[in-house]
């Protein structure tokens, strides 16, 4: 489903260069739970930016289901992620005006749905979620775990086929945190939605079918679900 080749992502020049990602190459098929595993400054975070469009890499190549991701225009892009891609974040981005059935309307809102169908979606999300009575509360009224919830129904709700996580329980404590993983689990399962994981939590990368170690913007090894060690 997903092809990555060569890639890489160079800031700066001359002295001030710096090489966030070296060449990195690999594929994950639809469905996979992947954990980038790695330690603050190793390049998961730029990894993940590069392969969901938010930043450009210097040069390489990305494929999506065959469609040359990595050739499309700024505007086709964004296009492709509203209809392709969910963004989950340590800081939940939740928008604090709006309530939290409206935070999770946004994505279909965006494709230009309207309608009762709508609420309607955004509302079975939320239930499936376990915040069913929360629709008309604001953002600063949840708890951490519940905000969580929250932007992993915004991030779901028109079904994406990738589902980008950057340090998702970062901000939460353990046991919280642990929940929130055994829902995205569940709900990956249910849909067949390939989760991509940025985390430097161990215990969390240990329930992703495959591991990426990355260091010094390269993927070191790959960790499978039986626990292979794959020199890269």
């Amino acid at each position: 489903m997903i092809v990555v080749k060569n890639l890489w992502k160079v800031y700066g020049k001359g002295e001030k260069r710096v090489e966030a990602l070296k060449g990195v190459d690999f594929q994950i098929e639809q469905g996979e739970f992947i954990a980038i595993l790695g330690p603050s400054g190793s390049g998961k975070t730029t990894l993940l930016n590069c392969l969901s469009g938010i930043d450009s890499p210097t040069k390489g190549e990305i494929f999506f289901d065959g469609v040359e991701f990595h050739r499309l225009s700024e505007e086709e892009k964004t296009k492709f992620r509203a209809q392709n891609m969910g963004f989950i974040f340590q800081f939940f981005n939740l928008i604090p005006v709006l309530t939290v059935l409206e935070n999770v309307e946004l994505p279909l809102r965006i494709l230009g749905q309207k309608g009762r169908e709508v609420k309607e979606r955004a509302a079975e999300m939320l239930k499936k979620v376990g915040l069913s009575g929360k629709e008309d509360k604001f953002p600063s009224q949840l708890s951490g775990g519940e905000q969580q919830r929250v932007a992993i129904s915004r991030a779901l709700v028109h079904n994406p086929k990738i589902v980008w996580a950057d340090e998702p329980t970062g901000n939460l404590d353990s046991e919280t945190g642990a929940a929130i993983i055994a829902l995205l689990e569940r709900i990956r399962l249910e849909n067949r939605t390939t989760l991509i994981v940025v985390t430097h939590d161990e215990k969390i990368a240990q329930r992703a079918n495959r591991i990426f170690v990355v260091r010094d913007g390269k993927i070191l090894k790959v960790i499978d679900r039986k626990d292979e060690v794959m020199e890269v």
